[in-house]
């Protein structure tokens, strides 16, 4: 494994960052399966943490056993599921944006990069494969469970009020039954 290509292609993905999130872009606005993308009103809501994503795969793969780069993936994942929580979207929506992602990244610009740098080896892509498929599956794991703790977080408020709204109707159920049995003893016997 070449180390050095390693890290030219995590400078690589950076120069072309933003052709990387225009490109995300198009195919997410005309994915099928992402509809919750069209009541977005700006770009800046739906790019959302991916130029972070491409900042911390850089770093990956400058140095792929730093727990800190990971740790950063799993940082900006949480706040995108948090934040597409917010805008709406459903859980199968945030995973197939990261898939997008995925494919770009590892099926576009990598194949791109090796018709660049022929001395990119067999092992050295491989490696940079699992990395890129590493990182995006931290951002689908770690986004999928701060979406789900926001729905369970949801869910439970929910819960709270409907629960208050019952006693509250028991309340005043309990109210009329007991004047309805006040009103009976008050009623002269025949």
């Amino acid at each position: 494994m070449n180390k050095k290509i390693l890290s030219d292609l995590g400078d690589y993905l950076l120069a072309h960052r933003e052709e990387i999130v225009r490109e995300w872009l198009r195919a997410v606005e005309q994915n099928p399966d992402i509809t919750s993308v069209a009541h977005l009103k700006d770009e800046e809501a739906l790019v959302d943490h991916l130029p972070e994503l491409c900042q911390n795969l850089a770093e990956l793969l400058k140095s792929p056993q730093s727990d800190q780069n990971r740790a950063q993936i799993f940082g900006a994942a949480r706040g995108h599921g948090r934040y597409r929580w917010q805008q709406g979207y459903r859980l199968d929506e945030v995973i197939r944006e990261a898939s997008v992602v995925r494919r770009i990244i590892s099926n576009n610009w990598l194949d791109v990069y090796a018709r660049k740098v022929p001395k990119l080896d067999g092992e050295t892509r491989r490696t940079a494969e699992n990395i890129i498929h590493q990182a995006v599956d931290d951002v689908i794991s770690d986004s999928a469970a701060q979406f789900v703790q926001e729905q369970l977080k949801a869910t439970s408020q929910l819960n709270s009020r409907l629960a208050d709204a019952l006693a509250g109707v028991r309340g005043q159920k309990g109210g009329v039954d007991a004047a309805k049995t006040t009103e009976k003893r008050k009623r002269p016997s025949r």
